[in-house]
């Protein structure tokens, strides 16, 4: 139960931190990287705590 919770509130803050990368004005692909990028590392920190890696 515990890294459900773990798991959820990095979402919910990762999912902020792109929401906020998104409207900034910044030129269209580096956005996109950018978004795609706090996703990969939330899901390495969620991964990370779970010990698959």
């Amino acid at each position: 139960m515990s890294i459900l919770v773990f798991a959820i509130i990095v979402l919910v803050v990762a999912a902020l931190i792109a929401w906020a990368v998104q409207k900034l004005p910044l030129p269209s692909p580096f956005g996109q990287i950018i978004q795609a990028l706090i996703l990969i590392i939330a899901a390495v920190v969620i991964a990370q705590r779970a010990g698959l890696f």
